[in-house]
């Protein structure tokens, strides 16, 4: 019986590009292939195959992956993927097949997918999978993987129970997000086709076991986490419970506990200790709608959102300015912005001076990935100005992106106009 071998391909978006390479051999026609390899025993799956195959490659971090075609070909079976690329950093790439000249040249180019179709695309089934599909793709991928675009929010929906004085709350456990930390019990995400009153009735009777009756809302909120999405947060108040309160969710609820409504425990979510204090003072004097989390977040506030949230892995890149110019590490094929892994036990602002001596910083944005090793991850880029370019790094004329990868151009924009404020080093 002839064996299979498995491989692993990336449709590999770079803005509304993908990443293709022009494979140039001696005695062959050009020709090009998408980034991928074989899967190889200490993949612990196909995703882990991919996610080493572009570093190996590129050098290269990407966001989620989509399972999108599967190429059969003989002796072989391709899990194809569709991703968006999150950083490129072409020094660091290691595989083979670029250490070794021989075997000819690599040129890394972006294409529009509906100009594969012209080239000669190796497999040819790969090429015409991606020019067939050329106009779904891209929202296919933002849609499985909630990329930035129309706003989707979530909403939540959080029954307030209190006596007066004291607030119901429960210590999260084993949800992947804020273990460990109190907030409002009960709470719960709006189901599609539930209204925000049945949305707090059922969750008072799936995670406490009480029945509740003649819910209004009282408070609305517009919250945004530090670096992370926004959402919509509905907090109600219940004129009737009937019922004594338990634990129904052990799996996600540590404990209960009843505290005042002005000394919450100080590990308590800063969502759900920001609803409880716009509840307390709606209880006096109504308040219709509050924002929370707006205004521009400190690094460390950051760093402890990442924690909270589950990443495993946090990164800073810095968007330092030379009058208007900003700097990038450069090769003969791509720029990107100076990057670096936050230590364990290391702050933000001490990762950042790796990079370069900087004062005072502007947070620009964030987005996630998942590294090489498959860890979540979480990158924050930050704005400053310096008086000079460090080794190794040079100055983009004034305006201009260069060939940063389209993510990056994306908090190089964002960040333009939050440097007036600091003073120049």
């Amino acid at each position: 019986m002839t064996s299979v071998r498995h491989g692993v391909r990336a449709i590999l978006f770079d803005g509304d590009d993908i990443i293709l390479f022009r494979r140039v051999r001696q005695g062959r026609e050009p020709y090009w292939i998408t980034p991928g390899g074989g899967v190889e025993p200490a993949d612990a799956s196909p995703e882990a195959a991919l996610r080493r195959e572009l570093d190996e490659e590129l050098g290269a971090t990407a966001g989620p992956a989509l399972h999108v075609f599967t190429l059969a070909e003989p002796g072989r079976l391709s899990t194809v993927f569709a991703c968006r690329l999150v950083s490129l950093d072409l020094s660091r790439r290691s595989g083979p097949e670029f250490l070794e000249p021989d075997i000819g040249l690599h040129e890394l180019r972006r294409v529009r997918p509906e100009e594969v179709r012209a080239l000669n695309m190796v497999p040819s089934e790969l090429g015409e999978y991606i020019s067939a599909n050329a106009a779904t793709l891209p929202a296919l991928l933002d849609a499985a993987t909630y990329a930035p675009g129309r706003y989707r929010p979530v909403v939540d929906v959080h029954l307030v129970l209190t006596d007066g004085e004291k607030v119901l709350l429960g210590r999260r456990h084993g949800t992947g997000y804020a273990d460990g930390e109190w907030q409002i019990m009960p709470s719960g995400h709006l189901e599609e086709g539930e209204s925000v009153v049945d949305a707090a009735v059922r969750e008072a009777r799936e995670e406490l076991g009480v029945e509740v009756d003649d819910c209004v809302v009282i408070h609305v909120m517009h919250h945004r986490n530090p670096g992370g999405t926004a959402r919509i947060g509905m907090f109600l108040v219940a004129r009737s419970v009937t019922g004594t309160p338990v634990n129904a969710e052990p799996h996600k609820c540590a404990e209960l506990g009843w505290f005042p409504l002005d000394r919450l425990p100080e590990r308590t979510v800063p969502y759900s200790r920001a609803g409880v204090e716009a509840v307390r003072r709606a209880l006096g004097a109504p308040q219709a709608f509050s924002l929370h989390g707006w205004d521009v977040p400190r690094p460390a506030d950051l760093a402890a959102e990442a924690v909270r949230a589950g990443f495993e892995e946090v990164t800073v890149c810095l968007i330092g300015r030379v009058g208007g110019g900003v700097l990038v590490r450069s090769d003969d094929e791509t720029d990107r912005l100076p990057a670096t892994v936050v230590r364990p036990g290391e702050d933000v602002e001490t990762a950042l001076a790796r990079l370069a001596p900087v004062g005072e910083v502007v947070f620009a944005g964030a987005d996630d990935y998942v590294s090489a090793r498959g860890r979540p991850g979480r990158r924050l880029a930050f704005s400053a100005r310096l008086t000079q370019a460090p080794e190794g790094m040079v100055a983009l004329p004034d305006g201009s992106l260069g060939r940063l990868p389209y993510a990056e151009g994306v908090f190089v924009r964002a960040s333009s106009g939050l440097l007036y404020d600091l003073p120049d080093r």
